[in-house]
């Protein structure tokens, strides 16, 4: 009979133990539901009257949730948010105020920096980004001379979220179209605490020329050139014409097109592929002569005239060489190395470099450049490709 009472006595205490645990717990009684927080996509920082502006972008959730035909009925909704501060902290922490709401930034993907700010070097004081842990070390870093408010309300197609324009998602419109790389904010610090290093910042900007709308102009973001960063400081702004050559350079390049002109007018359009880049350096009488060897894969998009198949491969080297001396010449102008050609050198000649880095440091010239070899080959040349001659 004790043994008995004990026994009952026994599961009254594991139940009465097990209410105490669940009393203790916390459950979700402080969580916020995802209508009620505003979400901040892009920061936009500028620099005016010696303080720092802040742009804060926030979209309208339920129109980035898909609809039952994917697209939405009606334009996403954008809110730009613009505060000034001493600092970029203070600037954000002034939109607190009028924010109504708690404000989240682990949704932040993209980071634009107007000039006023690259010049300020308003780029390499993030120690905010890297200490707040609500920000997320992955979002694209982008330069821009538009203003912010316009730039953070250029629509995407089809009525979809912000979300789905190059700010936000760039690395689908750069496979497709190599030009300029895009870069996070990640990379673009690692590159830049590299000795001798030189970083190309992508310029956002916008136009109505391309697109219409029910006969409308409807604008669209495009990267038009970008902005050279080398030792912590701004080094000037290059179109994207005047930079041409730097995919040549860009291992990452997947689809860049080039049309074969013959005697003034275009033969064949060409696209080309995987660079396999070789820079090597060599001193003579005391300077740095470098060496540029590339080798670039391709197929045929269009035959417009007579001509074959080593004709286009060759034609298309000689002008590949031409547009990478080009741009390194555009780069000079603005005393920018544009190729990371003093990376090169100190990464193969350290010793060489530290003496020049102490005596002032290595200055590039227009023969710097000793020469550029370039090797195309068409793994593809279509059925209408004539024989060689």
């Amino acid at each position: 009979m004790n043994k008995m009472k004990w026994h009952i006595n026994f599961k009254y205490l594991k139940l009465l133990f097990s209410l105490m645990i669940v009393s203790l717990l916390c459950g979700c009684w402080d969580i916020k539901e995802i209508e009620n927080i505003n979400y901040v996509t892009a920061i936009g920082i500028d620099y005016e009257d010696k303080k720092y502006v802040l742009y804060a972008q926030l979209l309208d959730f339920t129109a980035v949730a898909k609809t039952e035909t994917g697209k939405s009925d009606k334009p996403a909704q954008v809110w730009v948010g613009k505060a000034k501060g001493e600092t970029v902290h203070l600037a954000m922490n002034s939109l607190y105020a009028t924010s109504q709401e708690r404000t989240s930034w682990s949704h932040v993907t993209s980071i634009v920096f107007s000039e006023n700010a690259l010049k300020q070097g308003g780029i390499f004081n993030n120690d905010l980004i890297i200490r707040d842990s609500k920000i997320r070390l992955t979002p694209w870093l982008y330069g821009t001379r538009e203003p912010m408010e316009k730039l953070f309300v250029a629509p995407a197609f089809f009525n979809v979220s912000p979300l789905n324009t190059i700010s936000h998602e760039p690395l689908q419109a750069y496979l497709q179209s190599s030009y300029i790389p895009p870069i996070r904010f990640l990379a673009f610090n690692s590159r830049m605490n590299e000795p001798a290093s030189t970083v190309l910042l992508p310029n956002l900007s916008i136009t109505s020329s391309v697109w219409e709308k029910n006969e409308k102009k409807d604008a669209k973001m495009y990267v038009d050139g970008a902005f050279s960063l080398s030792e912590k400081k701004l080094e000037g702004w290059l179109s994207r014409q005047k930079l041409l050559g730097i995919r040549w350079g860009e291992k990452d390049t997947t689809h860049t097109p080039l049309n074969i002109a013959k005697n003034g007018e275009t033969v064949a359009v060409i696209s080309l592929e995987d660079p396999k880049i070789r820079k090597s350096v060599k001193l003579v009488d005391g300077k740095p002569k470098f060496e540029l060897d590339i080798k670039l894969t391709g197929s045929v998009t269009e035959i417009l005239g007579e001509v074959n198949k080593d004709e286009i491969e060759e034609m298309a080297a000689a002008k590949v060489k031409k547009e990478i001396l080009t741009t390194y010449q555009s780069g000079m102008k603005i005393q920018s190395d544009l190729f990371n050609l003093k990376h090169v050198l100190y990464k193969q000649k350290t010793a060489a470099w530290k003496k020049m880095n102490e005596m002032g440091g290595m200055q590039l010239d227009d023969h710097s450049i000793e020469s550029v070899n370039v090797n195309i080959y068409l793994n593809h040349a279509g059925l209408k490709m004539l024989p060689v001659e």
